[in-house]
């Protein structure tokens, strides 16, 4: 079994914030933290990071 080490997700996570920005900037309209960490809480997107830092993989965001 291939387990995926932290680094080499590491290019694809970022945090809520940034993720807001990016995800405003493809789909050309507001997209706030809050609509985020719904998808988060809500299980429609997988969450990484430890210690409170809450991480999303960007790929998923944009499947989502």
């Amino acid at each position: 079994m291939y387990q995926r080490t932290f680094f080499e997700e590491k290019k694809r996570l970022i945090n809520l914030r940034e993720a807001s920005v990016r995800a405003s900037q493809y789909l050309n309209r507001k997209v706030a933290i809050s609509n985020i960490s719904y998808l988060l809480q809500y299980g429609r997107i997988r969450k990484y990071g430890r210690n409170g830092n809450r991480l999303i993989n960007i790929e998923e965001l944009k499947e989502y």
